[in-house]
């Protein structure tokens, strides 16, 4: 027995160890969020592999260099010790400027922030309050009540429309991801995108608006691989919400009608862009997915998600290698 029991255990590690490389992008949860409850939900996949930078439509934008840096940056010395630069970037689709202060020493430069952030659509964007751009050798981000967003290592676009989505989710001070009505709408599902979408209602609400963005230009198609049966009811909530409509969000100027008072930017540019957000063919669906990870129980109460997640490859691993070993590995372990 004991024999079978230190061959169990070789079996698991070398699973494990293929996976070992296979982890997915950390995400820090907003600060202002009171203590996560892990959703009791599967996830459908580890994390998003589609781009949305491919996708999204970058606004044109012209940069105003401070000559100090706004205190909204200045008051986060710890995250760079080489200090900031400061920059007011103006996007062709609105009016108000928005600060951007990136570290010296940060991984993205200047010009590749003010890009990322100008794929955000208009809609979403309004909501952003300073985005702080800072070095990390991981990827990951958090946002503020206030709406600013901190970004830190080389953050792609995914992240950015996600961090975007909590500034939106919290911009009235009563957050929609703390509402019944999206409770009710997880409780009535059995599953929600990826396993950090699991770590909160409140990450679950960012990542869902990621899928809708990605929807809502892929003609209301979700990305290969995704499955609408399981999470019908949270994609219908981000349906409902006022902004999620092709005109608002993707319209081309802040100045939304009826305008928001919680949106940070509202003023109307000066010549609205001609440049259209393109609406692109509907993705291969699959009609059902059977979710791959156990999320809620992958991220224990009170632990980090970088020391605990576990991949399905990790699972998927010791499937493979008991097919692929077949008899054999039977044979072995019961010799």
């Amino acid at each position: 027995m004991a024999s079978l029991i230190l061959k169990l255990v070789f079996l698991f590690s070398f699973a494990s160890s293929l996976a070992a490389p296979l982890r997915f992008r950390l995400r820090d949860a907003p600060s202002p969020a009171v203590e996560p409850v892990p959703l009791k939900l599967r996830a459908q996949q580890d994390s998003f592999d589609f781009d949305l930078a491919t996708t999204l439509v970058s606004s044109n934008s012209t940069i105003e260099t401070l000559q100090t840096v706004p205190a909204s940056c200045a008051a986060y010395p710890s995250e760079c010790t080489s200090g900031y630069q400061a920059v007011n970037v103006t996007y062709d689709d609105c009016g108000d400027a928005w600060t951007i202060c990136r570290c010296n020493t940060a991984n993205m430069t200047m010009d590749t922030a003010v890009e990322r952030l100008g794929r955000v659509p208009v809609g979403l964007r309004r909501y952003v309050g300073t985005v702080l751009v800072s070095p990390d050798v991981e990827t990951h981000a958090y946002t503020l009540t206030s709406g600013d967003i901190h970004m830190f290592g080389d953050t792609e676009v995914d992240t950015w429309v996600h961090e975007a989505a909590h500034a939106y989710d919290w911009a009235s001070g009563t957050p929609f991801s703390g509402s019944a009505e999206w409770t009710e709408a997880i409780g009535n599902d059995t599953c929600v995108p990826d396993t950090y979408s699991a770590t909160s209602a409140g990450e679950d609400f960012a990542q869902m608006t990621v899928m809708k963005v990605f929807s809502m230009i892929h003609s209301d198609s979700l990305p290969t691989g995704w499955s609408l049966d399981c999470m019908s009811h949270q994609m219908q909530y981000m349906s409902n919400l006022p902004l999620f409509n092709r005109e608002d969000l993707f319209g081309g100027t802040c100045a939304i009608i009826p305008s928001d008072p919680f949106s940070k930017h509202a003023a109307a540019p000066s010549v609205t862009p001609t440049h259209v957000q393109p609406n692109y063919p509907a993705q291969p669906q699959t009609s059902s997915v059977i979710p791959v990870v156990n999320a809620a129980q992958d991220i224990p109460d009170g632990s980090s998600k970088k020391d605990n997640a576990v991949s399905s490859f990790d699972y998927l691993g010791l499937k493979l290698a008991v097919h692929f070993m077949g008899g054999s590995m039977i044979g072995w372990l019961l010799s």
